[in-house]
C-alpha cells in the first residue's frame, strides 16, 4: 500500500512527516479525465544524500504483463509525471 490514511485524531507514525496535499480533477476537451495528486513537498527538508529515480525497462514491463496474463491477474498502473520533490512549489 502506497498511502495509509489515518483516522481522525490519530498521531503521525514516528519517522513520518505530515505534509499538506490536494487533488485536482480535470475533464479535457476530448472528454478524457485526469486526476493529479499534488503534495506540498516544499514543507520537508531536502534529502542529504544523492537521490536516484530508476527507469523501468521495456523487458521488465513485458515480463510483468506475461506473468499477470499467465496468473489471470489484473494490472493497475499510475504515472507520476514531473515529480520534483525538492523544487519549491509556487
Amino acid at each position: 500500500m502506497a498511502f495509509k490514511l489515518l483516522e481522525e485524531g490519530k498521531q503521525v507514525p514516528v519517522g513520518s512527516t505530515w505534509i499538506p496535499f490536494h487533488m485536482l480533477f480535470d475533464v479535457k476537451c476530448d472528454l478524457t479525465r485526469k486526476a493529479h495528486y499534488v503534495a506540498g513537498g516544499h514543507w520537508i527538508q531536502p534529502a542529504t544524500q544523492i537521490t536516484y529515480s530508476p527507469v523501468v525497462t521495456r523487458e521488465s514491463i513485458r515480463i510483468t504483463f506475461l506473468v499477470s496474463a499467465l496468473n489471470d491477474l489484473e494490472i493497475l498502473s499510475a504515472d507520476i509525471g514531473n515529480a520534483y520533490l525538492q523544487a519549491p512549489a509556487r
